[in-house]
């Protein structure tokens, strides 16, 4: 069966123009993930065009170019010079290529799947630590918060959300009203993999949130809607901008280093200096993998750092501001074990 385009979007950049493609991945992924899928087959389309290639005329052996071609120093879709793309942007771009030639195959435009070579491909991401901040940091960034005005609380939501729930940046944009049940101190997700979970709020959360809804009047769905559209989410962008202020009101030396994931490793790292197992930082962080908690629990053992401050004589206090009781961290750990206990 040949491969069919819509006739007005057959000269288009845009392969998420591919009719049914994109009603599909409106119905099973977020404004975000389509976003991402946008910016990534751009980049297969002008692979294709510069080879003289249709999408269902594409081989195996022509997606393996591709990827050593994004491998090394090239072109972006606009036209300008680029180095080769990053271990962990490639991966996302061959995500994208999968899921795209995935549909095709599964609504049978073509009879076989060419990215099946990519299962032949070891590229692997480096393994790195989370990276939260420093204690003074965490406790300066909450200290310094403002709420005087409407915008403040939005900046101040957005670092508790990434801070004390733990968020991702797109979980936070496409939070809604309806998810936040203020009453049980409960804000619900979905995350990656469509997965929900619910995380327990803090009684800073609790009281910035009952404020905020007060004083916006909301008229849309989102917790952050769009200025240009209030029945849709902020960009990831303007949340990104907000944590960097509150990083400015903290008096950080790097402000624009802060952003919502930053916040988020800070979370889990507060989780585990607060004893928390590696099953309930997965469940209260949504990752998929148990190893990727692990990752918390190691970075907060203090075993290690004791050890080296009684060899050379170094502070032995490594910790001696308890910021879980602080800022909450710890009620939120007892109260997801009172809930699990109750389920």
């Amino acid at each position: 069966m040949k491969y069919k385009l819509n006739k007005t979007h057959s000269n288009s950049e845009n392969l998420l123009e591919v009719e049914p493609y994109k009603s599909f991945l409106g119905l099973c992924k977020s404004h975000h993930t389509q976003s991402n899928y946008h910016q990534d087959l751009r980049v297969l389309k002008l692979f294709l065009d510069k080879t003289g290639l249709a999408p269902h005329t594409a081989q195996s052996q022509d997606l393996a170019r591709f990827v050593g071609q994004l491998a090394k120093p090239g072109q972006t879709p606009a036209g300008k010079p680029r180095s080769a793309y990053s271990t962990r942007t490639l991966k996302r771009i061959l995500a994208s290529t999968r899921s795209f030639y995935k549909y095709l195959a599964s609504v049978r435009h073509i009879t076989n799947d060419p990215t099946a070579v990519f299962h032949n491909l070891a590229v692997r991401s480096p393994q790195r630590n989370p990276r939260p901040l420093a204690p003074k940091d965490r406790e300066a960034l909450v200290r310094g918060l403002q709420t005087s005005d409407l915008e403040g609380q939005k900046i101040c939501l957005t670092v508790l959300l990434g801070f004390h729930c733990g968020l991702r940046v797109s979980e936070i944009a496409n939070l809604k009203v309806r998810d936040l049940d203020v009453d049980q101190g409960l804000v619900t997700v979905i995350g990656k993999g469509d997965k929900e979970r619910s995380v327990p709020m803090t009684e800073a959360l609790k009281q910035l949130l009952d404020q905020y809804l007060k004083a916006c009047k909301a008229d849309g769905p989102y917790l952050f809607p769009s200025p240009r559209d209030r029945q849709k989410p902020s960009h990831i962008r303007y949340l990104e901008n907000w944590v960097k202020k509150a990083a400015q009101w903290a008096k950080f030396e790097n402000p624009n280093e802060l952003t919502v994931h930053v916040l988020r490793h800070s979370f889990g790292t507060q989780l585990a200096e607060s004893g928390a197992s590696v099953y309930e930082i997965r469940d209260l962080m949504g990752h998929s993998s148990i190893m990727v908690s692990e990752n918390y629990v190691k970075l907060a053992s203090t075993k290690a750092r004791q050890a080296h401050g009684r060899a050379f004589g170094a502070g032995q206090a490594v910790n001696a501001l308890n910021l879980g009781a602080l800022f909450g961290i710890e009620a939120v750990l007892k109260r997801h074990r009172a809930r699990t206990r109750n389920d």
